[in-house]
């Protein structure tokens, strides 16, 4: 392998996950835009997932109903401090990067570091998974039972 295939290779997997981002922190994300990125086989994958949450999401349409629920679950999406792995494979990369969000529900400021393995077939994707804190999702996302409690006790 080259030293240009694999700068080519991370520049196209760079640019394609970029895209995902921005259309993914667009709180004007439509399903038609944000399936356009996606194989028609593609899988996301969040091995680390605890319940209410999906650990395998396979297929087009599955992918992104489940990509446009969790942008409406929170708002000012942010994401940063990205850093691109090439590997062996010229259509797969390694991505670490740190994102948040404030969870409509729950009221709560939303922090995560994320692992990401990305592979492309042309310039869509094919397969992503994604490696994160379960607890720090949980914690965000999920009301605690004492608000849940609160919440039941006012209604």
């Amino acid at each position: 392998m080259t030293s240009a295939t694999t700068n080519d290779s991370t520049t196209r997997a760079e640019h394609a996950f970029r895209r995902h981002l921005a259309l993914f922190t667009n709180p004007d994300l439509t399903p038609e835009t944000y399936a356009s990125l996606l194989t028609e086989d593609v899988v996301h994958e969040y091995p680390y997932a605890p319940a209410p949450f999906a650990n395998r999401v396979e297929g087009r349409d599955a992918v992104t109903a489940y990509m446009v629920n969790v942008t409406q679950r929170a708002t000012g999406w942010n994401f940063t401090d990205f850093t691109f792995l090439a590997t062996s494979d010229p259509d797969t990369v390694i991505v670490e990067f740190k994102g948040g969000a404030s969870v409509t529900a729950t009221g709560k400021t939303y922090h995560q570091e994320y692992i990401g393995r990305l592979t492309l077939r042309g310039e869509q994707i094919a397969h992503y998974r994604e490696y994160w804190n379960p607890t720090w999702i949980l914690e965000a996302f999920v009301p605690s039972p004492a608000a849940a409690e609160t919440e039941g006790a006012s209604t």
